[in-house]
């Protein structure tokens, strides 16, 4: 699969049905090149902080899976916020 078509998949918190967003960056290890991480920037949620916005850091492994139209993870929202 190529970022591309990663990126145009709504991501969904299985634990809560909501759609968090899209991807917009991913992290990786430098040594392996193995993905760790999916960026996702927090959607319609309150206001920003600081004039910063929030992302959802999810670590590859709450991904439980890549279907063809989502991305299903299953995450607790407030542990994997970040501002």
């Amino acid at each position: 699969m190529k970022f591309l078509e990663l990126r145009q998949k709504d991501v969904i918190n299985c634990n809560t049905g909501e759609k968090l967003g899209f991807v917009i960056d991913l992290e990786f290890e430098p040594k392996s090149g193995c993905i760790t991480c999916l960026i996702v920037p927090r959607i319609g949620k309150g206001i920003r902080c600081f004039g910063r916005n929030q992302v959802f850091r999810i670590p590859y492994k709450c991904v439980v899976r890549i279907g063809r139209d989502t991305v299903l993870v299953d995450i607790d929202e407030k542990q994997c916020l970040k501002s």
